[in-house]
């Protein structure tokens, strides 16, 4: 049996057996007592842990609220990280924020920016927890709105914040408002949850550009629909004398071209000023297991034999050749991946091109035949998760 009382704690909080702690201390446990070099106090470990109880035995008894050791660590802070809401609760009622080291980011900050890296409901409960209690961020730390629509977060949590008083107009450092934050990221649903809380559709950055501009230049077509639908305005101008429907021309989105009310939309060459840089791929990697590999080789071959050679190339603008030598490729030159499950292959832009363009036949064009045990709509699926991982 140990008869050293503070490892007799150590292993009673690691247990979360209160009794054991309790009489642990009674015997004169120190409620500091270190887990180990690394794990830091037993008061962190309960509070890791969310033994809520274990964590009031040993604040009675007079453990450090605030942060121990050498990284400055409290539990509060591994509570909220740990999103154990009980115990943040209980800490926070004890006194905890105070104690907060000023050398760290805030807790708050943590707590928005966890509730994206692990979120689920107490993740959320902990950071109510903390606005309740009027946590605030360090004053180098973006406002908890735009640290949310940074990361980005789910809509949830943007909720929460509005909720609980936030900004809705809250700008960022560098004065872009939070709507211009969250289009310029693509995230239509931030921009639908601002928007929905009040937020001005047509509010401007420090260069005059509203999120409809910055939205249209990333060619983000679910933010432009976000905006256009609340109303935002089509011929706003910039500071730089851009408009919306400027940018779009002088990026050649034809698509973007008719969302703002054009009818008639070419390849126009425009001069604008542009504030973003645009990459073009020259190269793509499949990932995948060979039977899905096989299904894109078999909507390859189905695309040709229904077009032919000179409907292909009227109808792609690709060579037919290099359609037919990736289908092949497709079949037989996968490879297992070094460190991991799945096969890949390496294809050039012009062979990506053929197979999307296939998959393009096959979902909205005159082809009517589809590989065995294959739906339209699943072609359709392959093809929108594609281009979804292409981005805009």
């Amino acid at each position: 049996m140990n008869h050293d009382p503070d490892q007799r704690l150590v292993e009673a909080v690691r247990a979360g057996d209160e009794v054991a702690v309790a009489r642990a201390l009674a015997d004169g446990a120190d409620p500091d007592a270190s887990v180990s070099r690394f794990q830091g106090s037993v008061l962190i470990e309960a509070a890791r842990s969310g033994r809520s109880g274990v964590v009031g035995l040993l604040v009675d008894a007079g453990a450090r609220i605030g942060p121990v050791g050498h990284f400055n660590v409290s539990p509060l802070r591994v509570a909220v990280l740990e999103a154990r809401t009980d115990v943040v609760r209980y800490l926070v009622a004890r006194g905890a924020l105070p104690a907060e080291p000023t050398t760290r980011t805030s807790v708050l900050t943590e707590a928005v920016s966890y509730a994206m890296h692990r979120p689920r409901p107490a993740a959320l409960a902990t950071l109510q927890v903390l606005l309740d209690a009027g946590a605030t961020p360090r004053p180098s730390e973006e406002a908890p709105l735009i640290t949310a629509v940074m990361q980005p977060v789910a809509p949830a949590v943007l909720r929460l914040l509005l909720a609980k008083g936030a900004d809705v107009n809250q700008r960022r450092s560098d004065g872009s408002p939070a709507i211009v934050v969250a289009a310029r990221r693509g995230d239509h649903a931030a921009v639908d949850v601002l928007l929905q809380g009040g937020a001005d559709a047509d509010a401007r950055d420090r260069h005059g550009r509203t999120a409809l501009m910055h939205a249209v230049e990333r060619n983000e077509q679910r933010v432009i629909a976000v905006l256009l639908l609340a109303g935002a305005a089509v011929d706003a101008v910039g500071a730089d004398g851009m408009t919306a429907l400027e940018l779009a021309r002088g990026w050649q989105r034809q698509n973007v071209q008719f969302m703002l009310g054009e009818h008639r939309a070419g390849r126009d060459d425009v001069p604008i000023t542009r504030t973003v840089v645009s990459i073009v791929p020259t190269g793509v990697r499949f990932k995948g297991d060979p039977p899905m590999l096989h299904l894109l080789a078999s909507v390859i071959d189905i695309a040709l034999d229904d077009l032919g050679d000179d409907e292909w190339a009227a109808r792609t603008g690709g060579n037919a050749d290099t359609a037919r030598a990736v289908a092949v490729r497709l079949r037989h030159e996968a490879v297992p991946a070094s460190n991991a499950s799945w096969f890949q292959l390496e294809v050039t832009a012009d062979e990506f091109a053929a197979a999307r363009s296939a998959l393009v036949e096959l979902a909205y064009g005159t082809t009517r035949v589809l590989p065995a045990g294959t739906s339209r709509l699943e072609i359709v699926d392959v093809l929108e998760e594609l281009d979804r991982q292409l981005g805009p």
